[in-house]
């Protein structure tokens, strides 16, 4: 095979595969036990400890905003830039990205 016709091979593949990249996160809290809700659209992700995952068509990072929510406890707000390097969401959520967040008590 040629190295044009093997291009043109490996770029038809890409595109009938969509080109999906995944990246996971597992986000721990101190303490734990806090809700963890995604601010893009408002759901809720899980309760820490959670494992995490997202699939996106773009690039190789992706920015997440997440606010934590616990009884007796601030609010916090954590940005954090996600890799979004596997080819499937099972190998993502077998490399998670470790997101450790500590939650002060309110006043």
């Amino acid at each position: 095979m040629t190295s044009s016709k093997f291009a043109i091979t490996v770029l038809v593949l890409a595109v009938l595969s969509g080109c999906a990249h995944y990246g996971a996160a597992q986000i721990v809290s101190t303490p734990s036990g806090a809700e963890v809700i995604n601010l893009d659209d408002g759901t809720l992700l899980g309760v820490t400890p959670a494992t995490v995952w997202w699939k996106d068509s773009g690039g190789s990072r992706k920015n997440v905003t997440v606010r934590f929510k616990k009884p007796g406890y601030k609010e916090k707000v954590t940005q954090f830039w996600l890799s979004m390097r596997h080819t499937s969401q099972a190998k993502a959520l077998a490399e998670p990205q470790l997101i450790e967040v500590n939650i002060e008590e309110s006043n």
